[in-house]
Order: structure tokens, then C-alpha cells, then sequence
């Protein structure tokens, strides 16, 4: 009889083990100045939106998050040149988490 209720106790129990806790939020996301902000003085590439890098004939190349396309030797894939600009977050539009170089 004891080895019957053994079972309806442990589904009765397992309840109280598994959801007892209230459910978090993340942290607000700090911004990066990599992406979030103009490119800092003294650098080479100046900041632009992807729009307006787009309107200057050039390619919106993101990174794939390891930093290679903000490194002053990363040249860019289809011409082999230096990317003309860091791209910046349009106001108001999305926000590239990895950033990203506008190519020609």
C-alpha cells in the first residue's frame, strides 16, 4: 500500500521544486560606444548611417562579432579598399549590435 502512494507523492511534491521562482527582467543594455556613438576622434572613418552610406554608392558590411571590421588593417571584401565610414544607428531606427562599416 505504501509502495502505491509513493508515486502520487512525488507528482504532488515535484510542483513545489520547480516554479517557485518570479520571473526577471535583464538589465537595460549598456551602450556600446563601438556602435551607439559617432567614430571617435582621431579616427580615420567618420560616422555614417547606413542610409547615407547607401546614398554614397557604398555597402552596409556588418561584423560578425569578433571586432575585424573596426580594425584599422580590415579592408573590405569586394574592393580590397578601407571602409569609408562606421556606421551609426539612424535616430530613431534599429541599433546594430555588432557594428558594422560602410564598404565601396
Amino acid at each position: 500500500m505504501r509502495l502505491a502512494l509513493l508515486p502520487l507523492a512525488l507528482v504532488l511534491a515535484l510542483p513545489m521544486f520547480g516554479c517557485n521562482k518570479a520571473p526577471t527582467t535583464a538589465p537595460p543594455a549598456t551602450p556600446d560606444p563601438a556602435v551607439d556613438a559617432p567614430a571617435p576622434e582621431g579616427d580615420p572613418k567618420p560616422g555614417l548611417t547606413a542610409s547615407a552610406c547607401e546614398a554614397q554608392g557604398g555597402k552596409v558590411v556588418g561584423d560578425i562579432g569578433d571586432g575585424a571590421v573596426h580594425r584599422p588593417e580590415y579592408r573590405c571584401p569586394d574592393s580590397g579598399e578601407a571602409p569609408i565610414g562606421s556606421i551609426v544607428a539612424d535616430p530613431g531606427g534599429p541599433v546594430a549590435i555588432e557594428g558594422a562599416v560602410c564598404c565601396k
